[in-house]
């Protein structure tokens, strides 16, 4: 796949988890598209999944389901 910003065809995409909102607002959209290339170390998303993501914001309470997950704050470990 070539790559959008330094045009060379070594870019992938990876199925990433994206977090938006904060406190009680917070949700998780699982398997996000990102686009990334082994050249220039670039990340984006497509503008088709940007797209996407919008429609999931606006109506994330419908779309989701309730899990629980342990959580741990980057720099807590001992």
């Amino acid at each position: 796949m070539q790559c959008d910003i330094c045009g060379q065809h070594t870019a992938r995409t990876r199925r990433v988890t994206r977090c938006f909102g904060e406190g009680a607002s917070t949700f998780l959209i699982e398997e996000v598209p990102l686009v990334t290339c082994a050249s220039c170390g670039e990340g984006y998303l497509a503008a088709e999944t940007l797209r996407e993501i919008e429609r999931i914001r606006a109506k994330w309470r419908e779309l989701s389901v309730e899990k629980s997950m342990p959580v741990v704050r980057f720099g807590d470990a001992p």
